[in-house]
């Protein structure tokens, strides 16, 4: 068998993991192949699932309706397993292989290294599921769409300091991206002329949350903010509400409330978390009807924040890959995705212009209710 074969059996097979494979076979056209660099092991790994979800509702939905010019578009994953140097090389694969484009590298490990090849190789990475600094900061090619932690961060300390809480605290994951989130959130308590009280660094396994937890809730502040996985926040907020620490959590984006009420019930009352898109059962915002229906077309009638934001980065790619031509390339994607100035995409905006690759302005804060459901 040809090496020319085999891709192809690969490109196939890949298509019909992703569901994508039926619809693909009903088209003459060419696949417009993107690739994806994410956390598919390791303890991290639990960020991809709903983006992901999200990302295949999109995509299942867009090649049953034709595809792009009557070319399905296929989604090609590798796993990085949260490491640099493997989202660089996957990326390097990725464009080896003729893909037009890089969608949404899940965390920061993996975007750092997916944009400095992306860079070097003249690809545009879309939607980076991240916000730290040396992610959203400008290069030609990549295009973040959430906003940034910092832009989070800053927003949940002016909000903390508006309601009279300034005895601040920080939890967080041991890894790169929620250090720099700490940092930042510490920046923006000096810059209101105070002090964190505190701040602990827990396992990426949570194997340390309880004896993180005991330590914090000595220090007696009034607002925790976290920034960590479910699974390291579910121990940490179980153990720190055992110790008798009395405190207000607060939380970056990546925590699905939904699943942190499953595994804490009523310890998960009253966390607040910030959001970076949209409500996901606001069906009378154009995207969101969209995205609900997109989900039920696979099978998913469960929606949420986190699959929300893997569809709509999905669909920023495809709103790019629109724009690019007859025969896009990665250079016509990223005029096509420069072209957009300010586009609304369903009742949200995006703006991309050459120098200024902005993405998305939104922002809310969350409070989860004791029966698990959100209050806005």
């Amino acid at each position: 068998m040809t090496h020319k074969k085999i891709q192809l059996l690969t490109s196939a097979f890949a298509a019909f993991v992703l569901g994508l494979s039926a619809s693909a076979h009903a088209q003459t056209g060419k696949p417009l192949l993107i690739g994806q660099t994410y956390v598919q092991t390791g303890p991290l790994a639990s960020l991809s699932t709903e983006p992901l979800i999200g990302i295949r509702a999109m995509f299942t939905t867009l090649n049953a309706n034709g595809g792009i010019n009557g070319r399905p578009v296929e989604l090609r994953q590798l796993d990085d397993a949260y490491d640099p140097a493997k989202g660089a090389e996957n990326v390097k694969t990725f464009a080896k292989d003729g893909a037009i484009g890089v969608l949404m590298p899940i965390g920061t490990s993996s975007a750092v290294g997916a944009i400095k090849a992306a860079n070097e190789l003249k690809i545009p990475v879309v939607g980076a599921y991240t916000g730290a600094g040396p992610v959203v900061k400008f290069t030609d090619y990549s295009f973040p769409v959430r906003i940034s932690f910092d832009e989070e961060y800053s927003r949940i300390v002016n909000h903390l300091f508006t309601i009279g809480l300034s005895r601040i605290a920080f939890a967080h994951n041991d890894n790169p991206g929620a250090r720099s989130a700490m940092e930042s959130t510490q920046k923006f308590i000096a810059e209101r002329g105070d002090k964190m009280v505190g701040s602990v660094a827990i396992k990426n396994d949570g194997s340390d949350a309880a004896e993180r937890a005991a330590e914090l809730a000595k220090l007696k502040p009034k607002a925790v903010v976290l920034s960590a996985t479910n699974d390291v926040a579910a121990k940490f907020i179980t153990a720190y509400r055992a110790a008798g620490g009395e405190t207000a959590f607060y939380s970056f984006s990546f925590l699905n409330g939904q699943k942190l009420f499953q595994d804490i019930k009523k310890d998960a009352a009253g966390v607040v978390i910030s959001q970076v898109v949209p409500y996901p059962w606001n069906s009378a915002m154009p995207v969101i009807a969209e995205y609900q229906a997109a989900m039920k077309k696979i099978g998913v009638n469960e929606f949420g924040y986190a699959s929300l934001e893997g569809y709509v980065a999905a669909k920023v790619m495809v709103e790019g890959l629109k724009r690019a031509g007859a025969n896009p390339t990665p250079e016509s994607l990223q005029k096509g995705l420069e072209s957009f100035k300010t586009l609304d995409i369903g009742g949200i905006a995006v703006s991309y212009r050459p120098g200024e690759h902005r993405g998305l302005t939104f922002s809310e804060l969350s409070m989860l209710k004791a029966d698990g459901r959100y209050l806005r």
